[in-house]
């Protein structure tokens, strides 16, 4: 495993409150194999809820926290941010998915997001809203660089994310020169950059047509759970054969 990877997959499992997310994890692994069983990480975090929630009441008592509602909005964000990097790094020590590949959680201030993701926007500058992201280790040049909005829901920032790729578009685009001039776009492509979203769709939000407009901006999106699904919309396990396809 790589380094990177090691510390990522580490500080997940050392969190307090991703024991009893991990085991369920663990159970649907031995129930479906690695592959399938990432397709239900919305199950496995709804699992969980009552033993977080032991968690959390302990640490009330024991004054280390005071407000039970704030923790669980953050450890249901933060929890399933977590599972998401863990399950992919999970598949990569399987051998699933290719071993150079970088699997870098909360990458705000990664050099790659400031050296080659910032767009200029006159005197401003606008950086994607990035949760996860993927790249080769060895073929930085070459291969895609992925960064990933990851959201228990809809309501949350994922329209920052798709903002910064229709910049993107605009900003690269040989056939949107005025705009560009219209709004001083400047951007540098040093890399190839895929966008992706990542949801447990908590609140069945996903099939509303705003939000289906919205997720056709991105290049991946992504449900962690089962089923078929409409265009552009896939199921988590789908992330497998794609990064094969992108990284051969």
């Amino acid at each position: 495993m790589l380094e990177t990877n090691q510390k990522v997959f580490e500080d997940v499992e050392g969190r307090y409150y991703f024991a009893p997310i991990r085991q369920n994890f663990e159970k649907k692994v031995k129930e479906l194999g690695a592959e399938k069983a990432i397709s239900y990480l919305t199950e496995i975090m709804q699992s969980s809820t009552a033993e977080v929630e032991k968690i959390i009441q302990k640490r009330i008592k024991s004054g280390e926290i005071s407000d039970a509602s704030q923790t669980r909005k953050a450890v249901a964000g933060n929890g399933f941010q977590g599972l998401v990097a863990y399950a992919l790094i999970y598949l990569q020590n399987e051998g699933l998915i290719n071993k150079d590949l970088v699997i870098t959680l909360k990458p705000k201030k990664h050099e790659l997001i400031e050296d080659y993701a910032t767009i200029q926007v006159g005197d401003d500058v606008q950086k994607p809203d990035v949760d996860l992201m993927v790249y080769h280790s060895k073929k930085l040049e070459k291969a895609p660089v992925l960064i990933f909005s990851m959201k228990t829901s809809l309501r949350e920032r994922a329209g920052q994310t798709y903002k910064w790729k229709l910049l993107m578009d605009i900003a690269t685009s040989k056939d949107c020169m005025q705009i560009k001039q219209k709004y001083n776009l400047s951007f540098e492509v040093k890399a190839d950059f895929r966008v992706g979203f990542i949801t447990t769709n908590f609140y069945d939000e996903i099939t509303q047509p705003q939000q289906i407009g919205m997720l056709n901006f991105f290049d991946f999106v992504y449900l962690t759970k089962s089923g078929k699904f409409k265009s552009p919309i896939n199921e988590f396990s789908k992330i497998v054969s794609d990064l094969k396809t992108l990284y051969k």
